[in-house]
């Protein structure tokens, strides 16, 4: 093992060892930070399973694992603004629902496990791949700790303590966080948003229009309509929500999309259409094409707006080929239907 600290010794001298020290530099942050990422999923699926939670996926970055039909199987799916995501389905509703574990379960492991590479970095040979890397390792996983535990939106995201500081706070956001997590884990196992109760999803008004988790249940109501193809409820919700000032930065762009693909498919005047193109929507358009929900989009867009059956056509492809790494049969099953809606549309059988 190297014991020198010296990069000379370590990589060789000049320009070429250090663009090579940076190389090895990034490529161990890079790594380190995926180790981390899967430590703090793997912290939310610890600490929810002790406390009364059931597993429904895993997701590190776009590869997820999912439990379908009693079977864990992998998809391809990713949440722009996030690395990972592990979704529960929690236990039944009651006023003392458990919160706190689930959420800074993540930070816990990731905390857990940075003492533990500090240990090792502090009895690791001084200048080593080992000690380097596990410097790296702790370095990473505290600041985790510090971004996922501190109350913050990043990305447009709430994150794990800034959940935990609302869901203390208001009994209906306690309510609203249940029903979120209720609501996927139904989905995630094939069942269609229009076969739930509608009285389960309403709109914020007042003080709850500043809440994000409350808002996201007037986000599933937008849902609940399209998946009942009312599209005229659904264009009105999502012009109520997007007025709404605790709205997360991720439903808003969702929301601006779905707008805009409802425009389009009711036949608004071009100006209608083009005034929500802005530079903003634009750059998340293209971060998220893979969307299932965006390659709808596109494709109403090219057939509905701009009459091009060539692209439209290659957008339908694309279309397909998404769904078959999509982790989510029910809204497959709907979105296949809103495809045959807009085919209806433009008259093409």
């Amino acid at each position: 093992m190297i014991a020198s600290s010296d990069p000379e010794v370590l990589f060789g001298g000049g320009l070429g060892g250090f663009v090579f020290h940076m190389a090895i530099c990034m490529m161990l942050i890079f790594v380190a930070y995926f180790i981390q990422a899967v430590i703090h999923e793997s912290g939310h699926l610890v600490f929810g399973l002790l406390t009364g939670y059931r597993f429904v996926s895993f997701r590190i970055g776009s590869i997820m694992f999912i439990k379908e039909n009693g079977k864990l199987r992998v998809k391809l799916y990713n949440i722009v603004g996030t690395g990972g995501q592990c979704l529960m389905m929690p236990p039944p509703w009651k006023e003392s629902m458990p919160y706190r574990l689930y959420n800074f379960g993540g930070c816990i492991m990731n905390f857990i496990a940075s003492i533990v590479f500090l240990a090792l970095f502090i009895f690791a040979v001084p200048g080593s791949f080992g000690a380097l890397f596990c410097g790296m390792l702790c370095a990473v996983g505290f600041g985790n700790v510090l971004i996922n535990g501190i109350p913050l939106q990043v990305g447009g995201i709430s994150n794990d303590g800034h959940n935990a500081l609302l869901l203390g706070k208001n009994p209906v956001t306690l309510r609203a966080f249940w029903l979120q997590l209720y609501v996927n884990g139904l989905i995630s196992e094939g069942e269609r948003m229009r076969n739930m109760p509608g009285e389960w999803f309403f709109l914020p008004k007042g003080e709850e229009l500043n809440d994000p988790i409350i808002c996201t249940v007037g986000v599933m109501k937008y849902n609940y309509y399209y998946d009942i193809h009312d599209f005229a409820a659904a264009e009105e919700t999502a012009e109520y929500l997007l007025k709404a000032p605790g709205l997360l930065g991720l439903h808003k762009n969702e929301l601006l999309c779905e707008l805009m693909f409802l425009r389009i498919f009711r036949g608004a005047e071009p100006q209608e259409i083009d005034s929500l193109n802005t530079k903003e929507l634009d750059k998340y358009i293209k971060a998220t094409a893979n969307y299932v929900s965006r390659r709808r989009l596109a494709y109403a867009y090219q057939l509905l707006y701009r009459k091009n059956i060539t692209m439209a056509q290659k957008c339908l492809e694309l279309f397909e080929r998404t769904l078959q790494s999509y982790p989510y049969s029910a809204e497959i099953e709907n979105e296949k239907e809103v495809i045959e809606l807009i085919k209806a549309k433009a008259e093409i059988f």
